[in-house]
């Protein structure tokens, strides 16, 4: 296990035993007495009801002991169960599960929320309508949509990285954002994206390759509360630098019939509008980004200056290319801000805002787009020239 997700469950022992110290006396809940739930998943039913689906750790075996590794006798206890429970609505499959659970069902160290495609493809909004309301929901845990499989399959992965499988995905949420390349979607994040004015909500993507390994990679685009189609990781990722998302970043680039890779080590995006007589004219997304060099396949010797911009401009370049193709297919294809260029109106010119902003989506789907990218190289290593044989 690597130790980023041992930090997480750490913590969420570590909040699980001091259940009974912040309960107090008259509400005392031992752990003995509860169901940690790890993830959740919500699905629908073929008759149209909610299909609800929770992993749940056994406390014995996702405790620290000396004893784990060692020897002696008994019978292995299993990391985590999954259950499921269908009803009208969110609430009655959890009450409707407690006919099969013998403990109460504890959320408050949930770390993913599943949701399928096809009940995000009908509407989020009336099932997130639960988890607002709740008050032992963790508004902190990642929220994501699962793209060719069910939630309750990918609950039920049993994977060789992490034997808890909710913290696995939760590292691998966290690893493919530090790469820009998924959307780390909390709940609390995505109930005020739906709040937003100017603005669509976009939710990670989650599957499974192969047999016990799940992928989370690319970006769900919504429209008024339904999924309306898919980002894939490079589209994504152009998404990430234009909001300023992006921690860090491998952009590999194509120069004179060799290749580079640069590591994006600082970014900074900003989106706008540009308004002129209380309209609308075009949108404008500036990212600015440092690089440094760390990987270099190319003819030439790097530390001369001329190289340099030859570098600078082809990262610029991708880096353009992967945001202009987020864009237009916002633009064309699902006619969806999920950029947050309305929200810039409404903040800014509410003039503006306040004659296009019922039909935004729309505007925003006719405009034209400014995209300028100011790309620094830092950085080239200590070894200023490929390693190749001299002819």
């Amino acid at each position: 296990m690597s130790r980023g997700r041992k930090k997480v469950l750490m913590r969420c022992i570590a909040v699980i035993l001091t259940i009974p110290v912040f309960t107090g006396c008259w509400n005392n809940r031992e752990l003995s007495d509860l169901n940690i739930v790890m993830g959740l998943g919500l699905d629908k039913t073929d008759d149209g009801k909610i299909l609800l689906t929770v992993q749940v750790a056994e406390p014995g075996a996702i405790q620290p002991s000396s004893s784990a590794s060692g020897g002696g006798g008994g019978e292995k206890q299993e990391p985590v169960f999954v259950v499921s429970s269908e009803g009208e609505t969110v609430l009655e499959a959890i009450r409707g599960m407690l006919a099969v659970v013998d403990k109460r069902l504890f959320f408050s160290v949930a770390q993913v929320l599943i949701i399928s495609e096809s009940l995000a493809r009908e509407g989020i909004e009336e099932i997130l309508d639960f988890f607002e309301r709740g008050q032992e929901v963790s508004y902190l845990m990642n929220v994501l949509v699962a793209r060719g499989v069910s939630p309750d399959e990918i609950l039920r992965i049993e994977s060789d990285i992490d034997p808890i499988p909710g913290v696995y995905i939760y590292g691998t949420v966290e690893n493919s954002v530090s790469r820009g390349t998924v959307k780390k979607t909390m709940l609390i994040d995505l109930l005020k994206e739906i709040a937003c004015k100017g603005k669509q909500p976009s939710i990670g993507q989650i599957t499974i390759v192969g047999e016990k390994k799940v992928k989370t990679k690319g970006l769900g685009v919504f429209r008024d509360g339904k999924l309306v189609g898919w980002l894939d990781k490079d589209e994504t990722r152009g998404v990430m630098f234009a909001v300023d998302r992006v921690e860090s970043a491998i952009v590999n680039v194509l120069v004179d019939e060799g290749k580079a890779a640069l590591e994006v080590v600082r970014s900074r995006g900003t989106v706008s509008v540009d308004v002129e007589n209380d309209e609308p004219v075009k949108l404008v997304v500036r990212v600015k980004v440092e690089a440094n060099v760390g990987e270099y396949e190319v003819k030439g010797k790097l530390e001369a200056p001329e190289r340099i911009k030859i570098l600078e401009k082809a990262l610029a370049d991708e880096i353009r290319k992967e945001i202009g193709m987020a864009i237009d297919k916002c633009q064309k294809e699902y006619v969806s801000d999920i950029f947050g260029f309305g929200s810039y109106l409404y903040r800014f010119h509410n003039r503006c805002w306040k004659k296009v902003g019922n039909e935004w989506d729309e505007v925003f789907s006719e405009l034209p787009v400014e995209i300028d990218v100011d790309a620094a190289i830092k950085r080239v290593g200590m070894i200023k020239n490929p390693l190749t044989k001299e002819e």
